[in-house]
């Protein structure tokens, strides 16, 4: 097993999903945190001056957010059981960018006026819209009562987690109109490594 360095902000952001994978699978790995005081010296030394990246073994980098995600996919065991699983599961991941998305443009958005409209258009059309969609999605494998995709926790499964909690974070009871979400992010919540991890990561803001 190699060795894997995740390296990100103090925050869940855009390596929270790498982090649920490994928690999920038991596989150990170095978070390595940096503070907003030592990015201004880190940057320089990232492939592209973002983060996350991924160390393995000290030796190769892997950049961007999604293409991380696939790789720990494939080596942990979260990319299906074949070819048309893992276009399934690349849908279903596609489909959360375009929630977050509405969320980023508000959240980003300095003027008063305009965050308030943007984030009242995400919460009234964009993302229910959206939810309306994937759950549906949901319910065309196994009643919605399983996962995502095939017959066991995948990568669909991990992003629709976090994603939701971010939903539920911005717009407290807007999953309750969307009950077999709603029990979905509850099952997957309880599975025993991902409880762990969410009741004992640090706390952050984002």
């Amino acid at each position: 097993m190699p060795s894997y360095t995740l390296v990100y902000f103090n925050g869940r952001g855009l390596a929270e999903v790498a982090r649920l994978m490994f928690a999920a699978s038991g596989t150990e790995y170095q978070d390595k945190r940096i503070t907003k005081e030592d990015w201004a010296e880190f940057k320089s030394k990232t492939p592209t001056g973002q983060l996350p990246i991924l160390k393995i073994d000290d030796s190769d980098v892997i950049f961007q957010s999604s293409a991380i995600y696939r790789y720990l996919a494939r080596e942990l065991g979260f990319y299906g059981s074949n070819n048309l699983e893992a276009a399934g599961i690349d849908g279903i991941c596609e489909c959360w960018r375009d929630v977050l998305e509405s969320v980023f443009k508000f959240k980003r958005e300095q003027d008063p006026e305009l965050k308030e409209k943007f984030k009242t258009v995400a919460g009234t059309k964009i993302i229910p819209g959206l939810l309306t969609l994937l759950q549906a999605r949901l319910e065309v494998n196994n009643e919605g009562k399983g996962f995502f995709v095939g017959d066991k926790l995948s990568l669909a499964d991990i992003v629709s987690y976090h994603c939701l909690s971010a939903v539920c974070n911005q717009f407290p009871g807007l999953t309750d109109k969307f009950p077999v979400l709603q029990a979905f992010m509850n099952r997957i919540g309880n599975i025993p490594e991902i409880k762990s991890w969410v009741e004992t990561r640090p706390k952050t803001e984002f």
